[in-house]
């Protein structure tokens, strides 16, 4: 939910949101906070648009909170990387790369790009490159890349069409989680 000055949007829609990837990249971490936190203090300057993402019941401050992408989002941006230093879940529909130390793309989640992370769980649809040292694709997943992975767990029911390569060094799977400019 995307909230001006601690109130909600006016415009209720079932339309997809769509999110410029521009936009997205300037939200500062400062007015990004867990639906749990206290708002910010009133401000006689509070111009900005603060972003409030949803995390999961374990989110005690510890980083161990998952960030959830909902099936009311649709993300689209050339170069687009969405980055995440612990889990993500993808429920919506993402046109670029999603980095992460775990990633799950849920059921109606759908992701065009490469997917990178530690561990890999595929209910949902992949049209890309997946790079992973855990993989598992569940039944109904729906795969049409390369799979690049240490070990690879296929599910009665789950498509997979493309190549599927285990890697010699862990190391080469590891996803770069940091913050640069230039797709790895």
């Amino acid at each position: 939910m995307f909230t001006r000055n601690g109130s909600t949007s006016p415009k209720a829609s079932a339309e997809p949101q769509r999110i410029d990837a521009l936009r997205l990249q300037t939200v500062s971490s400062a007015s990004v906070r867990a639906p749990s936190e206290p708002p910010p203090a009133p401000s006689h300057h509070h111009s900005h648009t603060e972003a409030v993402i949803p995390t999961g019941p374990a989110n005690d401050g510890s980083g161990s909170g998952i960030s959830i992408i909902g099936q009311d989002l649709t993300i689209i941006g050339q170069g687009l990387r969405i980055i995440s230093k612990g889990k993500i879940r993808v429920e919506g529909e993402i046109q670029g790369d999603v980095l992460g130390t775990e990633v799950i793309i849920g059921d109606v989640g759908k992701v065009t790009g490469v997917v990178s992370a530690e561990t890999i769980t595929v209910f949902g649809s992949i049209m890309g490159t997946i790079r992973g040292i855990r993989v598992l694709l569940e039944s109904g997943a729906k795969v049409e890349g390369d799979v690049h992975h240490q070990t690879l767990s296929v599910d009665e029911g789950a498509q997979l069409e493309g190549r599927v390569r285990r890697a010699q060094n862990v190391d080469e799977l590891k996803p770069d989680l940091t913050e640069s400019t230039t797709p790895s």
